[in-house]
């Protein structure tokens, strides 16, 4: 009796490490495309259309937004507002993202990369942009969004630093 208890609790436990594993392997594909999905909603406001970036983020009052030209916005309505005057001026572009390295633990991720291609701002002129990212995720209603971006442009400092 004691044998087919011990037995029992075992396969039971094997069966729950197998269901965690199977469930956390499905929760970094889903925060993969999150992030997948983050580069065609960031093309889209290159080329005027914020709309999509109301489907990535989250709209809670915890949201932050921290973008590469020195804002910081907190809450939803203000974030969406930054993406939205932003695509607003934007006239164009393509970019990408490389080197993209994820943590995912429990309901939060986090991912951190390149954002690399070319912009068109509100003047014309067409700039290459090479940008470091770090999003943070949030699993809510069994999805995943964003609830905090934040953007630097490096090359400002591999100047800074360069320079004697």
């Amino acid at each position: 009796m004691l044998k087919r208890a011990v037995t029992i609790l075992a396969v039971l436990s094997i069966s729950s490490v197998l269901v965690t594993e199977a469930a956390m392997a499905d929760d970094k594909q889903a925060v993969r495309a999150a992030v997948d999905q983050w580069f065609v909603v960031l093309n889209a406001m290159l080329n005027g259309d914020p709309k999509p970036l109301a489907q990535i983020y989250s709209h809670a009052d915890d949201v932050t937004y921290m973008g590469a030209e020195g804002t910081y916005r907190v809450g939803w309505e203000a974030t969406y507002a930054d993406w939205k005057t932003q695509a607003e001026k934007a006239k164009g572009g393509k970019i990408e993202g490389s080197d993209i390295h994820m943590v995912v633990s429990g309901d939060m991720a986090a991912a951190q990369h390149y954002t690399q291609g070319q912009v068109t701002g509100a003047d014309g002129k067409v700039t290459d942009s090479k940008l470091r990212e770090t999003s943070v995720f949030r699993k809510e209603d069994g999805k995943w969004k964003m609830i905090s971006h934040h953007a630097d442009d490096f090359r400002l400092w591999e100047e800074v630093v360069d320079k004697p």
